[in-house]
């Protein structure tokens, strides 16, 4: 039996298929569905769509993510892994002080999207009112990131109150709701930090 990836013809079941070739390919794929998703949004995200922008064959795309439900959630787990490793980037700087996960979450979450990154956030937020279980990668990690602020050496509700803050401002500004302004915006940032300081 003969399978399709993306440079032709794979190699019949049971042969090796290299990791860094799997790798390679489900990359291109992946930012392939998110420039399809940021310009067009996840109404319009088709596997065609997405074979067509990475320039491979609809079975090269199938041989990787055999639906678009999985497709989606791959997008939404590499952006969960984006995420992480930006908060053990902002961990590293803070040092193991008490409160020092609570700031990093912080520092990470508490910047305003770009305009590259905002479409794609968005569209993936609506998806989830579509089918909730996209963003179950994103809740895995919000679930082990409670847990960690809780236990940072701080009081765990000034933690939390963190958190809450920054999801309100996060989830607000994908929604197009009023929004502090810059200023405002970084004064709040400050006492939210101000707050994790242990006395």
């Amino acid at each position: 039996m003969r399978l399709y990836r993306l440079d032709g013809i794979v190699p019949p079941m049971g042969s090796e298929h290299p990791p860094a070739e799997r790798s390679e390919a489900q990359t291109r794929l992946l930012d392939a569905a998110e420039s399809v998703v940021a310009r067009e949004g996840v109404g319009n995200l088709t596997l065609e769509a997405v074979a067509r922008e990475a320039g491979v064959s609809k079975g090269g795309l199938l041989y990787h993510y055999p639906s678009k439900s999985a497709l989606v959630t791959a997008v939404v787990a590499r952006l969960a892994q984006r995420c992480q490793g930006d908060q053990f980037a902002a961990l590293a700087e803070e040092g193991q002080a008490p409160g020092a996960f609570t700031r990093s979450f912080l520092t990470t979450f508490g910047r305003l999207l770009s305009e590259t990154e905002k479409p794609l956030h968005t569209a993936l937020l609506a998806a989830a009112g579509t089918d909730p279980q996209y963003l179950e990668p994103i809740r895995a990690l919000a679930r082990e990131w409670q847990a960690r602020l809780e236990s940072d050496g701080i009081d765990p509700a000034v933690a939390t109150i963190v958190r809450l803050a920054i999801d309100g401002l996060c989830i607000g500004n994908l929604l197009g709701l009023p929004m502090p302004g810059d200023e405002l915006r970084e004064r709040v940032i400050q006492k939210l930090r101000d707050m994790t300081n242990k006395e």
